[in-house]
């Protein structure tokens, strides 16, 4: 979600530096690009750290949670031909899921913001036990989806993203902005949602299920 389909990571960045800011703590771009990618439970354990245990991991998160849920759900700024991607997907009837390290208050408030419907299940950080960058969410939205996790596609923008949809066994493609990825066999990457169509899907999925042997 956060990076990929919504271009929420200036959000963030402006959310942590003010909250930090009123703590006392210049919050840097190294710092920012250490919590790239979540989840959100690592983020706010990092953030209490550099404020040397002043507040706990546990009240940050939940500031962070109120404060990105507020601003997400009033503008949703999306990533260049993210939409229109979602809504082919979506044209030609195949199934589509969200997956974020987000923790559901804000997944919802994102959602809300939206005004339309784009995905079949979502999943977020708390809904199972284990999340990015562990497979497990990724492997809970194709169960949820009932479909072979060899048979999708996930599209992702950060390292730790990334580690959960390689572990999982589909196909990824690869969106970065803020650090740089090198592509591998199964592993696709783009600049933008702007420079694919349907059918490069078909055939990166194609190649993951023949690499995979299914």
């Amino acid at each position: 979600m956060d990076g990929l389909f919504l271009d929420s990571e200036p959000q963030w960045h402006e959310a942590e530096t003010f909250m930090m800011k009123q703590n006392g703590y210049d919050w840097k771009p190294e710092d920012q690009l250490h919590c790239l990618g979540g989840p959100l439970t690592r983020v706010a354990e990092y953030m209490s750290n550099c404020l040397r245990g002043s507040k706990t991991s546990h009240e940050l998160e939940e500031m962070i949670i109120s404060e990105m849920t507020d601003r997400l759900s009033k503008q949703v700024p999306l990533m260049p031909g993210a939409l229109a991607m979602s809504r082919a997907i979506n044209s030609h009837g195949l199934k589509q899921g969200l997956v974020s390290a987000s923790p559901r208050p804000i997944v919802d408030g994102v959602l809300r913001g939206m005004g339309e419907k784009y995905f079949d299940v979502t999943v977020a950080a708390g809904d199972i036990e284990r999340t990015k960058p562990f497979p497990d969410p990724y492997l809970h939205a194709a169960k949820l989806l009932e479909v072979d996790i060899a048979h999708c596609l996930i599209f992702e923008d950060s390292p730790t993203g990334i580690a959960a949809a390689e572990a999982s066994g589909a196909f990824v493609v690869a969106i970065p902005h803020y650090t740089v990825i090198a592509e591998k066999p199964r592993l696709k990457v783009i600049k933008s949602f702007e420079d694919i169509g349907l059918p490069d899907l078909r055939i990166w999925s194609e190649i993951n299920q023949h690499e995979l042997g299914r």
